[in-house]
């Protein structure tokens, strides 16, 4: 049996010996690996932004079905009942329950000095404030301030300018010519995304990072607005509300989170709840709109659907999610399948090279084994051999598909137009991807490397130095 060391010298050398056998062996399982990586640590990164921003698979919206018999809704209603049911669920890890304004309602004010006008109503969702009680930034801000509907400052001027002792927090009602708290709201990133990618340069407004920084820069007095409650943007709005119910609130901006209303804004509970009793009956500020769910694990997602519609009778809002997830694991499937079909045809190559090597080498081999070399020892060799073209293919196929990358990231940073959620990368390269990538290499080097080593173990001393 040939010593470990002299075994390792021998199989480096006769690997390196002849460059050119070398290229051909490995160019295939190259550009096999390379483009194993490149797809992989694409729909890796592709998914991440898909599936963990813009349709996160682990929360999802839960709501009723909607039924109607000669124009009457019957829909199913949720409350406190439904939450506590859905949160004893063991793949929940928590349920939001979220209360719609129910009635009309607008927006108005300045921002950067151009006048801003927007519908409310229907497009604002309370929630409770203990949600985001784990964020020190909005949890001192984000409340109800005034629990009980009664005003905490002193008697004001309205339609003056602004004489309350607090001038960023408080405005003047008119309603009662009190000192209120601004209603403070939250908005979610996509709707940050969406105003820095379409709404920010087409009116020359200024793109906003870190919501906190930018506030800090212009002052909260920047992020007032006011909210019309009982009126209404709505051309051909049939719904009425008496005069004598409309009221002016003033309302703040104080920062984003991914609690809020995808598309829209999210203020505290209490208030929606107490507006939507004045402005609707008490039957609206008792029922829910929907309830975020969090799972503990996504792959939870089919069991829960299941559960909902059997049990509750309730439905997911939209399946969009789990939709994506599933054409991205057939895509994955098929640029994966792709690069194992090249890597295949290159071992069915490199077995090739090496039985080619195996008849060129007969004398040597015979040689070898007139000496002493075992054929577990011949056969070493040429796996040895094969192994090592892995390596280095694996090695080298990695590193075109990481260089290729960066060309795709360039042109997505430089060249693709502007648009919501745009990544800094197409690609996520994890640890593993490499590991597997060499793996993969070396596991199908060596298998086509196996049977010209066996053919070569086999080979008889006398029979291959005989031949001429």
């Amino acid at each position: 049996m040939m010593p470990s060391g002299k075994l390792a010298r021998m199989v480096v050398a006769n690997a390196t010996r002849s460059p050119k056998h070398f290229v051909l062996s490995a160019f295939g399982i190259v550009i096999g690996i390379a483009a194993f990586v490149f797809f992989l640590a694409g729909t890796l990164g592709v998914s991440d932004v898909l599936l963990g921003k813009v349709f996160p698979l682990d929360q999802v919206e839960v709501i009723a079905p909607h039924t109607s018999i000669a124009g009457k809704n019957l829909s199913q209603k949720m409350n406190a009942e439904t939450v506590a049911k859905i949160k004893a669920r063991p793949e929940v890890k928590d349920a939001l329950p979220r209360m719609t304004l129910q009635f009309p309602a607008t927006g108005y004010g300045k921002f950067e000095g151009q006048a801003i006008n927007f519908e409310v109503g229907g497009f604002t969702d309370g929630i409770p404030d203990a949600h985001v009680a784990g964020d020190p930034k909005l949890e001192p801000v984000f409340k109800d301030w005034e629990p009980d509907g009664k005003a905490m400052g002193p008697t004001c001027v309205p339609n003056t300018p602004n004489n309350c002792p607090d001038k960023a927090w408080q405005y003047c009602d008119a309603s009662d010519n009190m000192c209120h708290h601004r209603v403070p709201v939250i908005i979610s990133p996509t709707v940050l995304e969406l105003y820095n990618t379409q709404v920010a340069d087409s009116h020359g407004l200024p793109h906003i990072g870190v919501m906190e920084q930018f506030i800090a820069e212009r002052g909260r007095e920047r992020m007032h607005f006011w909210m019309g409650l009982g009126s209404t943007m709505m051309a051909g709005s049939n719904v009425t509300i008496d005069a004598s119910k409309h009221r002016e609130v003033g309302a703040i901006l104080v920062g984003v989170s991914d609690k809020a209303r995808r598309v829209g804004l999210t203020i505290p509970i209490g208030y929606v709840e107490r507006w939507n009793r004045t402005f609707v009956g008490d039957k609206a500020a008792s029922e829910y709109s929907s309830i975020i769910v969090t799972l503990r694990n996504k792959d939870k997602l089919a069991t829960f659907s299941q559960w909902l519609q059997d049990e509750p009778k309730l439905k997911l809002e939209d399946q969009l999610g789990a939709s994506f997830a599933t054409a991205m694991f057939v895509i994955t499937f098929v640029l994966l399948g792709i690069a194992f079909v090249i890597v295949i045809i290159s071992a069915i190559n490199i077995a090739h090279n090496f039985f080619m090597q195996v008849t060129e080498r007969r004398r040597e081999i015979g040689v070898l084994r007139a000496i002493g070399a075992t054929r577990a020892d011949v056969m070493a060799i040429i796996v040895g051999e094969s192994a090592i073209i892995g390596v280095v293919s694996g090695t080298l196929g990695s590193l075109f598909a990481w260089l290729a990358s960066l060309g795709v990231d360039w042109a997505l940073k430089h060249v693709a137009p502007k648009f919501p959620f745009k990544p800094d990368s197409l690609f996520n390269f994890e640890w593993w991807i490499f590991a597997s990538a060499v793996g993969l290499s070396i596991l199908f080097c060596v298998l086509g490397g196996l049977l010209p080593a066996l053919r070569a173990s086999r080979l008889e001393p006398a029979a291959a130095l005989a031949q001429n």
